[in-house]
Parts: C-alpha cells; sequence; structure tokens
C-alpha cells in the first residue's frame, strides 16, 4: 500500500469528519497557537502600552511599544526567576523593568494574568504598577546629582540645550484632564542626545513634593560597602529603601543611625548591582528619585520598535530633537 494511500485512511477529509472530531482539530489548533504565542511573550518578545506620560516627549500616553526581553534577560513571574542576559544595560538605554516598590498579589492573581496574557491583568494596575519604561541615566558607582533641575553625572553636568514652550495635555488613568506649559530641553551625554522635559513652572497636580534636586548620590555596586555615616539625608532614605528589600525586614532610622532587628549597623553590601533612571518628563515621572534604586535581577527587556499608532510607527523610541520640534512647533 502506497504512502499516500495510508495518508488518506488517517487523515480524513474535512466533510467527513464527524462533529466530535472537528470540535476536537479546531481545539488542537487553538491551543497549539495558544502555547507558541505564550511561549513568546513569556521568554522573548512582548507589547506594552504606554500608560502616562513620564516619558513624555519620546513616548506618549497609550503608545504601544514591542519589547525585546532576550537581551537584558527574561524575568519568570509567580516564581520570580531570571534568565540571565548577554548585555548589560547602558547610559541613555531606555529599559523596561520591575518596579522595586511592587509586591506579587499573590501566586494566584500571577498565574491569572500570565495564562490570559495579561487580558485579566490583576498583578500591574494603575494602583500597583509593576512594569515601568524609564530613561537610564545612573549605572552602579556613578555619582548623580541634581541641582535647579540640571543633572550631574560623576562631577560632569549634562550638556543641556533649551529648546522652546510647549503645551501639552496632562492625564490621569490615560484620561485628559487639563493642560500644561513644559518647558523642552535637548540633554547630551556619552555622546548620546534625548530630549527632556520639565513643567514651566510651579505645579500642585501630584499633590506631593517634586524632586527638582537632590544633594550627590552614589549607585549601589554590588558587594561594594555603603557605608551609612557617609549618606546625605536624602541618600540616607533611599538606601533605607534598599536594605529593606534585600533584607526583607524594617529598618529604623534614628539620627542618622540605622537599626535592624533592633541592632546599630554601618554599613550594607549590596547583593546587586543597582541602577538610577528617570522619566524623560521630569516633573511628571514616578522614578527612582521617589522609589529607589532599580537591581539588575528587575531589569528584564528593552524597547524595539513602536507600532501603535501607526503614526507613530517606528524602530527604536528615541525621538530626534527636529522629530520632536516638528511635532509641536509646526502644527
Amino acid at each position: 500500500m502506497s504512502e499516500e494511500i495510508l495518508k488518506k485512511k488517517v487523515k480524513k477529509d474535512k466533510k467527513d469528519m464527524t462533529f466530535r472530531e472537528k470540535v476536537i482539530e479546531n481545539v488542537n489548533v487553538v491551543l497549539s497557537a495558544y502555547a507558541i504565542a505564550f511561549v513568546i511573550r513569556l521568554l522573548l518578545i512582548e507589547a506594552y502600552q504606554i500608560p502616562s506620560q513620564s516619558m513624555v516627549p519620546s513616548l506618549l500616553v497609550k503608545d504601544i511599544l514591542m519589547v525585546e526581553k532576550v537581551s537584558f534577560g527574561t524575568y519568570i513571574p509567580i516564581v520570580h526567576w531570571k534568565i540571565p542576559g548577554f548585555l548589560s544595560p547602558k547610559r541613555n538605554d531606555v529599559i523596561v523593568f520591575i518596579s522595586p516598590e511592587w509586591k506579587s498579589p499573590g501566586a494566584g492573581q500571577e498565574f491569572v494574568s500570565l495564562l490570559s496574557l495579561s487580558l485579566i491583568n490583576l498583578d500591574n494596575t494603575f494602583d500597583t504598577p509593576k512594569n515601568l519604561v524609564k530613561r537610564l541615566v545612573g549605572l552602579p558607582g556613578d555619582r548623580i546629582s541634581m541641582s535647579n533641575r540640571q543633572l550631574t553625572i560623576n562631577g560632569a553636568p549634562v550638556e543641556t540645550t533649551e529648546i522652546g514652550t510647549v503645551n501639552e495635555v496632562i492625564y490621569d488613568r490615560m484620561v485628559r484632564i487639563t493642560r500644561f506649559d513644559f518647558d523642552l530641553r535637548e540633554e547630551k551625554f556619552d555622546g548620546k542626545t534625548r530630549v527632556v522635559q520639565r513643567s514651566s513652572g510651579d505645579i500642585d497636580l501630584r499633590q506631593r513634593s517634586e524632586v527638582y534636586r537632590f544633594p550627590e548620590i552614589i549607585v549601589p555596586r554590588k558587594g561594594v560597602p555603603i557605608v551609612f555615616t557617609n549618606c546625605n539625608d536624602y541618600y540616607r532614605g533611599l538606601v533605607k529603601l534598599l536594605v529593606e528589600r534585600e533584607s526583607g525586614k524594617s529598618v529604623d532610622v534614628r539620627n542618622g543611625r540605622f537599626f535592624l532587628d533592633g541592632r546599630e549597623i554601618t554599613e550594607w553590601k549590596p547583593a546587586d548591582d543597582y541602577y538610577f533612571a528617570m522619566g524623560d518628563n521630569r516633573d511628571f515621572s514616578q522614578d527612582c528619585r521617589y522609589f529607589g534604586f532599580i537591581p539588575r535581577n528587575n531589569i528584564f527587556g528593552r524597547p524595539l520598535f513602536r507600532y501603535f499608532p501607526f503614526t507613530r510607527l517606528s524602530f527604536g523610541v528615541n525621538e530626534k530633537t527636529s522629530t520632536v520640534m516638528e511635532r509641536n512647533f509646526n502644527q
């Protein structure tokens, strides 16, 4: 009996299938497609929509990015494992990471989010954001400070050029609430350029104290002790968050002295390399200035391209100064 005849006997024509056989075949097709999509999304590439204006002017509210996970190392939810990557983040990179202040709502809710491909998103909400997108400005060991909104890295002020003032919509949970004036600036460091913005005047829309300036801090490096007596008040607050997250215990700071389990500690050796990131929209970004340093283990992705809206389709997400100017001044 020929191979062709055997195949015909094994596989029925669809019109000869019973209803039950057709259902089973369709279910198998759907499950196979789902399994492929699940593995690709979990390990290789995933789409993210920008929910806030923290990265304006490069990334706008509702932009959708395709994020590549292999280079920096994929983060596996539920078990919270990190698959090592082959690249290290660099200054000026736009990175995707797990917020250091995020706390899991539980394995069950993470499992539902994972299996539903985040269509039912229980572990990454407006109230408890998990995945964030920011601009990397400080590497492990870097010295960072900001005075009068002028960023300084390793003692060198970042070269800054004023571009102009624009009037932009302010969003709350992706809903327009008002408009405000922003000053656009071009920053250059390490031979790379980025466009950032800051509010033109005093604002209190976030109902919290904005960090327009902070004294010099040192981005923690793995195994290099942080000596608490060398910390200024602002740095001490960031270090307190780091120690609490690594130890899993509450730290009491009294008169500049650190107490863990009632015992004074004078230094701390970080268990991971840390990074310092900020939003390009400096006055409307919840970032490392507030929630502390980002452990390397939390950084898992970098944007490959923006595919929605179609009018903003582009590879890479760093807007050129000319593009920003054209969008804002040639309307």
